[in-house]
């Protein structure tokens, strides 16, 4: 019953927080910042609050964030330190935003975690790419965001090029 009440809340608080937008100033008027790649160090001096990257095209929600998180020595932990300590790719960025805009499939965790799954990546791997969303309230600005995503390979399958 809560999660039924909590998740039209953060929806709103979500849609509602402010976006990005680029210090480059366009004939008078402000730019939407480009999304830029994620670089390893994008978390260097920031806080576990700090917000890397907001990420759209999501269900239920307009955005998603990933936070700056962190990690302890065994490995668990939040965002982009997680992330970054056990699941980094160069292209993790891309991959994150792939599966939460064209997830083949997905499955709530428990009453505040959202798992989405994008099968068969693209052109020719055979595993699949989760990316794990957490709903719950963190202090004043919105949900906790991305908890981890990583690349899952299926060896028993062979690749389809």
């Amino acid at each position: 019953m809560k999660a039924r009440v909590l998740f039209p809340l953060l929806a709103t608080v979500a849609l509602l927080a402010p976006a990005a937008t680029a210090s480059a100033n366009d004939g008078g008027r402000d730019v939407l910042a480009r999304p830029a790649a994620l670089s390893p160090n994008a978390c260097k001096g920031k806080d576990k609050g700090h917000i890397v990257k907001w990420y759209t095209a999501h269900v239920p929600f307009a955005r998603v964030p990933l936070r700056c998180g962190q990690v302890n020595a065994r490995g668990q932990g939040f965002g982009f330190n997680k992330i970054r300590a056990k699941h980094w790719e160069p292209f993790v960025d891309e991959e994150i935003t792939n599966t939460l805009a064209h997830y083949t499939s997905t499955w709530q965790q428990d009453a505040n975690t959202q798992v989405f799954v994008l099968k068969d990546l693209p052109p020719c791997e055979s595993g699949q790419y989760r990316v794990v969303v957490s709903y719950l309230n963190y202090g004043s600005t919105g949900i906790k965001g991305i908890i981890t995503a990583y690349h899952e390979s299926h060896p028993g399958v062979a690749k389809r090029c």
